[in-house]
């Protein structure tokens, strides 16, 4: 049921406040610099916000007033909303499907039976387990689901066919709106039903998180920290626990205490073993809640255990420390009252050795400034900044294309608190998530591969006042930390650094695609977060400097970026490019460049005929412009 949960095909891997930015200069005069401050962050309980402009209680108020039930035009009761390929308009699996409202399922249905348990969540004909894993989750968080849940709604009080969920967005919560009409099959729900029939919450928080991704079929495959993230707005990093992890039980000690949300798998190796059950009562591709850690005291040494939940309710761990196991009876009676409750609820405790050696990943979700959660959890300081990588301009691709990963954005942040705990070291988590491309999937745009590279800043970095000067330094730094680089939505990594300044530069593994994106740090002491913004400066030199009399690394570099994936100039390009030349001379009078004047300027040295224009081809063109700009100008 959870085999998607699995990371053996995927390597892997959270809070973005849209803080206010100033711009400031630094010397070097035309190095931009955004500082995101800390105190201009919004408070966590900023307005959650309409999604796709539709006010809930404004629709409400006009549905009761007109005596109607809503009908969502957003995301009609129609086949477009189920998907577009599997759950097409002309797929078997969509034929037959009818969208029917509670009230025509069964009798008395209610939005919630009694409350909100993890047997509420039953997987239907939907590859979509890892949000069902997560939303089974944080029913064990009641302040967490009123939050993404609103309790007031009711099938009889104030009906009107309307709902609302909420969701953590890129740095906002977004309010979404939808009508309760159901897509079913013979009477019963298609997709996510609950244990009991006439319970419809989970149902729909479903519809409302696929109109979120566009349809049914965009939740399709992903990650349960995908869903944990937009449930509660923290940070969700993956931990492979087949590596040596000496540190995990403090880790795992430190997201207790932050009330971190967490959750762990066991790989499959093949559909075939999806919910297989091992020998010692563990299920294969199937996800477990961490709810608590402990350390006893035995034979004169410390064991420490983990407290785990089988969202099913049963089927428990039978091994060390199980509720049969005897090394309860050598405890103090009154700790093994507070801790071995002996019942088939799904709940049991291992010891981290045998936790370590059956369970592959280990997901944590750290909540932060915006989830709402107990004030007295310990918090992070947390920086965010929503930037994108465009094609011929600052997509510049990972390191491995060294021409353009000067190009790529880059944030600068400074450590200066040592953790309470270490000394000599600061904890720093960074989080990469690239925005709405589940939405994308219906136009055949998926996740991108993504990842940041971490640096050292040397001191001399500030002394250099050309951009020049720092395109030719970067590539030649060696990264002192790097994420991986996945086909994912987020990225997270976690790393313990000395005090300093360091250099993040997030990239796509391939230059030339064109994303936006979201950064975010997080660290456990104050830290600085700045961009610097010398995109303008690199844009102007292009133009500025001749390849004949320049630098002919320069001139490469900038031909590889602004030809785009193909690595050739085409009329569009050269357009642009022509159209930045003439916005210099304000005296000249233009119209500018038509695309058919600037085909017949790339046929000029176009030597293969296919209309465009090579590095080789466009160095003799780019030498005939110049002349002709200085001929111009003089002439002006």
């Amino acid at each position: 049921m959870f085999s998607d949960l699995s990371p053996s095909s995927h390597t892997y891997t959270t809070l973005t406040f849209v803080g206010r930015t100033c711009t400031v200069t630094m010397a070097p005069a035309a190095i931009t610099v955004r500082l995101l401050k800390d105190g201009d962050l919004p408070s966590p309980r900023q307005v959650t916000r309409p999604y796709l402009e539709q006010d809930y209680d404004k629709l409400l108020q006009e549905c009761l007033q007109q005596g109607r039930l809503f009908e969502d035009p957003k995301f009609p009761a129609e086949p477009k909303s189920l998907g577009y390929n599997q759950l097409g308009p002309w797929s078997s699996e969509t034929r037959d499907i009818q969208w029917k409202r509670p009230q025509e399922i069964c009798q008395s249905p209610q939005f919630v039976c009694e409350d909100m348990k993890w047997t509420d969540v039953c997987q239907g004909q939907l590859g979509n387990c890892w949000f069902l894993a997560a939303a089974a989750s944080l029913t064990l968080y009641p302040a967490l689901m009123e939050q993404v849940v609103p309790s007031q709604q009711s099938f009889t009080t104030g009906y009107a066919g309307i709902f609302h969920f909420k969701f953590w967005q890129y740095g906002e919560w977004q309010d979404v709106v939808i009508d309760d009409r159901l897509p079913t099959k013979h009477g019963e729900l298609v997709f996510v039903s609950s244990a009991q029939k006439t319970e419809f919450w989970a149902a729909l928080l479903e519809k409302a998180y696929a109109k979120l991704n566009g349809s049914y079929e965009a939740l399709n495959g992903g990650w349960i920290n995908e869903a944990f993230v937009d449930f509660t707005g923290g940070l969700d990093e993956s931990i492979n626990l087949q590596l040596p992890l000496p540190n995990l039980y403090p880790l795992i000690q430190k997201a207790v205490e932050k009330r971190s949300l967490m959750g762990t798998s066991i790989n499959i190796a093949s559909q075939n073993e999806s919910e297989m059950k091992t020998p010692e009562g563990l299920v294969k591709g199937h996800a477990y809640s961490v709810i608590g850690v402990y350390e006893v005291e035995k034979n004169g040494g410390k064991v420490q255990l983990l407290q785990l939940r089988n969202p099913w309710g049963k089927v428990e761990w039978n091994g060390r420390w199980s509720d049969n196991s005897p090394l309860w009876s050598q405890l103090d009676p009154a700790l093994q009252a507070k801790l071995h409750i002996k019942a088939e609820n799904g709940e049991f405790w291992m010891q981290m050795e045998d936790f370590m050696r059956c369970f592959n990943t280990l997901e944590i979700c750290n909540l932060t400034p915006d989830s709402l959660c107990d004030e007295n959890a310990q918090s992070w300081n947390a920086n965010s900044f929503q930037g994108s990588w465009v094609r011929g301009h600052n997509a510049g691709g990972c390191r491995n294309y060294t021409s353009t990963f000067w190009t790529n954005p880059q944030f600068l942040v400074t450590l200066r608190e040592e953790d309470e705990d270490e000394a000599g070291i600061c904890t720093l988590l960074v989080s990469l998530m690239q925005k709405n491309r589940r939405q994308k999937r219906s136009v055949g745009r998926d996740f991108l591969i993504i990842g940041f590279e971490i640096f050292q800043v040397p001191e001399k970095f500030d002394q250099m006042n050309l951009v020049s000067q720092r395109m030719t330094l970067i590539p030649s730094l060696i990264p002192v930390r790097l994420s991986p680089f996945v086909a994912q939505r987020d990225v997270t990594s976690r790393y313990q650094l000395p005090p300093g300044r360091y250099m993040i530069i997030p990239s796509t593994f391939h230059p030339h695609e064109q994303a936006v994106f979201s950064l975010r740090v997080f660290t456990e002491k104050q830290h600085t977060l700045t961009e610097i913004d010398y995109e303008i400066m690199a844009e102007q030199s292009v133009f500025q400097e001749s390849p004949l009399r320049g630098s002919l690394e320069t001139f490469n570099a900038h031909f590889a970026r602004l030809s785009g994936q193909d690595q050739e100039i085409s009329a569009e390009e050269l357009q642009r490019i022509l159209l930045q030349i003439t916005s210099k001379h304000t005296h000249l009078k233009t119209d500018g460049f038509t695309l058919e004047t600037c085909t017949s300027l790339l046929n000029l040295v176009d030597r293969d005929s296919n209309g465009k224009n090579n590095l080789e081809e466009f160095k003799k063109l780019w030498s005939k412009i110049k002349d002709w700009e200085v001929n111009i100008i003089v002439s002006g």
